[in-house]
């Protein structure tokens, strides 16, 4: 068994998206004689590597911590359109979403992540595919970018409904474009609240 690691690292102040405060990760002050070491984390839910309930995008009240955790793990597609800046449907993708709960976008933006740019110049994500995705019973789509869609981001909420996710800020779909048998597993902290932090990963069968 592989397993491929999806999650971008939290740091001290890194780079958020627009109008999110930066997370401070700080190291308590402890009597020197303490036989232990803690940091304290304050972060915003959407920060590095997320998963967005629907709740993000007012379509329901319920907060990540009341789903079942099965509804983070399942046998996973993922799509290469790298290079791309606008990704627009195809009618090859149809079958193909047919077949799996969870869809990985592989843009290749990744690669820009710490740059100033990062949170500005990301490809953005037809509203089609997002309605296709509905139709054909995908429950999570993921992205190795902030986002699919830019303000007033219709992408989130045609889909951000009736149990669906949104995975964002993903990293090394590259490693996966040529692997069979992939699960994808995108667990939350259970915690009160309409998206959390998490440690996406992927487990290939050899």
């Amino acid at each position: 068994m592989e397993y491929i690691d999806l999650t971008q690292t939290i740091s001290h102040q890194m780079p958020v998206f627009p109008g999110e405060k930066t997370p401070s990760i700080i190291l308590d002050l402890l009597p020197e004689d303490a036989g232990y070491v803690t940091h304290r984390l304050e972060s915003n839910m959407h920060t590095g590597t997320h998963i967005d309930a629907p709740f993000h995008a007012k379509a329901d009240t319920l907060t990540i911590d009341k789903y079942p955790v099965g509804s983070f793990a399942g046998n996973a597609l993922v799509i290469d359109v790298r290079g791309l800046a606008t990704i627009k449907m195809r009618e090859e993708w149809k079958p193909l979403f047919i077949k799996h709960t969870i869809v990985l976008f592989c843009t290749g933006y990744s690669n820009s992540w710490g740059k100033e740019s990062y949170y500005y110049d990301y490809p953005e994500f037809e509203d089609e595919i997002a309605e296709a995705l509905v139709l054909s019973g995908v429950s999570i789509a993921g992205f190795d970018s902030p986002s699919p869609d830019k303000s007033p981001f219709a992408f989130h909420s045609i889909f951000l409904k009736e149990s669906r996710f949104l995975v964002e800020n993903l990293t090394n779909l590259e490693q996966l474009l040529d692997k069979e048998n992939c699960i994808f597993m995108a667990f939350p902290l259970k915690i009160e609240a309409e998206a959390s932090l998490i440690r996406a990963v992927a487990m290939i069968e050899e």
